[in-house]
């Protein structure tokens, strides 16, 4: 109200002073008594009733303290339970007046909306519940655990003298029994541990807001739904992220000679030790297994490789498909087309899946149930910590992980290079000049079908033997598969058939005999 409507009051008698129009409240003084309020998060009937869930003696100690002290109120719903966490509310300044209103209870039909209104004060401080509530649970009432806390609450002297600590037992949780009508209940199980609750789960008042905006690129657009059968609308980034992968060819494609240009434009915020350490392991040696190149670097270097993509990309491509499929080969090295590449491909062989029973899970095994052998994940690990404990065996080299030497394992996966692999066994069938073709084939690469075959079935043998027995394989634990190798030659070149032929029936006979127990192989 501006100076210019204002129209002091008259002392005529009457309802309306002269001058005065029907739109102007007169002004009321404010009176200078303050009021505190306590903003209850529910409906309320009476203010006395807010007196069951807060002290009086909190609220009190609550307004009377400075406000520089950041006080809050704690209301409790169930003040008889222990466990019940208080809801807790902050006092903030604030700037609002307390009316009250007086409305008619008799009242005719034309005296609707006839009601009194004064001012009592205004009120410079109120408590208010908007954080959130802290997490609770109750424990079971009928526990030793918790008649022991409430007789430490009581101060029951006798009662704490005769508690005794019950037998420990290993059912932690049971199932819930089902409700009156036999349906299952919403909590399947109930614990038996007997836990109490902490005094404080979270100090967190407010939801985190994490500001999360939509990308520049967003654009709304709209799909059709198949389940609906309607058009629904949807969000979508029409940018995409630019990731750094090393380049793939095909075999038999022709080979990049140079990272990429977007490689090549970002090769100066590498750091140039790294790179100069990559670019001299692929001049010594042109093609690398990721785990076995990644053996050279320290525990510093090889986490500043995997998790900076530039690296790889900036040295080396890869092959796609072939017998040099996911090795890193120096740029402008082409292995189809090179014999001497034959030590450097891939061979990889599977061995016996061992996993383990979820004991939690599944119910009791069957005895006689063959999948009861079978062995947990990481079982390999576990026991050659014990055996490293028990010196059984020397600790484990991680610069050695991509050899297998016939003598002691350092990783349960065989997969490895040719040239990695210094099994004396095996070497002489890697580097026989009679195994070798004058092309480079897409499965075997440089080596003849039943040659290549020979390799993988000496390798998993003997790692087999090695990873189950801790023990070196001796040289007639192969017996079979070169009988059987020398076999399936004379038979192929007997019918006049080629080298596929002869590799598919040598498996045929080494898978078959694979199958058997081990105390009925020979």
């Amino acid at each position: 109200m501006s100076d210019d409507e204002y129209v002091p009051p008259s002392d005529q008698s009457g309802d309306e002073a002269p001058g005065s129009s029907m739109g102007t409240a007169r002004i009321r003084p404010l009176p200078r008594t303050t009021f505190r309020s306590v903003e209850y998060p529910g409906p309320m009937q009476r203010p006395d009733q807010i007196l069951r869930l807060i002290n009086q003696e909190d609220i009190d100690d609550t307004f009377n303290a400075p406000m520089s002290d950041m006080r809050q109120l704690e209301l409790r719903y169930r003040p008889e339970n222990r466990a019940a966490v208080p809801v807790r509310g902050n006092r903030v300044a604030s700037q609002k007046v307390l009316v009250k209103i007086i409305k008619r209870r008799r009242k005719g039909k034309s005296d609707q909306g006839v009601f009194t209104a004064d001012v009592l004060g205004n009120i410079p401080q109120t408590v208010r519940f908007r954080s959130m509530a802290d997490y609770q649970y109750t424990p079971a009432a009928d526990s030793s655990v918790q008649n022991l806390c409430q007789a430490l609450v009581d101060l029951d002297y006798d009662s704490i003298l005769d508690y005794r600590v019950p037998a420990l037992h290993e059912d932690y949780f049971v199932p819930n029994p089902p409700n009156e009508d036999g349906t299952p209940t919403a909590i399947p199980y109930c614990s038996l541990m007997e836990l109490q609750p902490t005094p404080l789960a979270s100090a967190r008042q407010l939801p985190h807001n994490f500001n999360y905006r939509m990308s520049a690129n967003t654009v709304e657009e709209e799909v059709w739904d198949d389940d609906t059968q309607e058009t629904k609308k949807r969000y979508v980034n029409r940018s995409r992220a630019q990731g750094w992968s090393v380049p793939a060819v095909g075999h038999g494609h022709p080979v990049p000679t140079e990272p990429e240009q977007s490689v090549r434009e970002r090769l100066d915020r590498l750091d140039k030790r790294i790179l100069g350490r990559l670019r001299e392991l692929f001049e010594a040696r042109p093609i690398w297994l990721r785990y076995a190149l990644l053996t050279h670097f320290d525990e510093k270097d090889r986490y500043e490789i995997l998790t900076n993509k530039l690296y790889l990309p900036a040295v080396a491509f890869t092959y796609g498909a072939g017998p040099y499929w996911k090795t890193l080969v120096r740029y402008g090295y082409d292995a189809t087309t090179r014999p001497e590449a034959h030590k450097y491909q891939r061979v990889y062989v599977y061995l016996d899946v061992k996993r383990g029973r979820n004991n939690v899970l599944n119910t009791a095994a069957d005895p006689d149930d063959d999948d009861e052998s079978k062995r947990p994940s990481f079982w390999w690990e576990h026991e050659q910590d014990a055996r490293i404990a028990q010196g059984l065996r020397p600790p484990l080299d991680p610069t050695k992980i991509h050899i297998f030497d016939g003598q002691i394992l350092h990783r349960n996966k065989p997969d490895y290079q040719l040239i990695d692999i210094t099994d004396p066994f095996i070497v002489k069938y890697i580097y026989d000049p009679t195994s070798m073709m004058d092309v480079c084939d897409h499965h075997t690469g440089w080596y003849r079908p039943v040659s290549f075959e020979l390799i993988k079935a000496l390798l998993r043998s003997r790692f087999a033997d090695l990873r189950d027995t801790h023990e070196p394989p001796t040289e007639d634990s192969c017996n079979f598969i070169l009988e059987s190798y020398e076999r399936a030659i004379e038979e192929s070149s007997a019918a006049g058939n080629g080298d596929k032929d002869a590799a598919d029936a040598f498996m045929r006979r080494v898978v078959a005999h694979r199958r058997l127990p081990r105390d009925e192989r020979v």
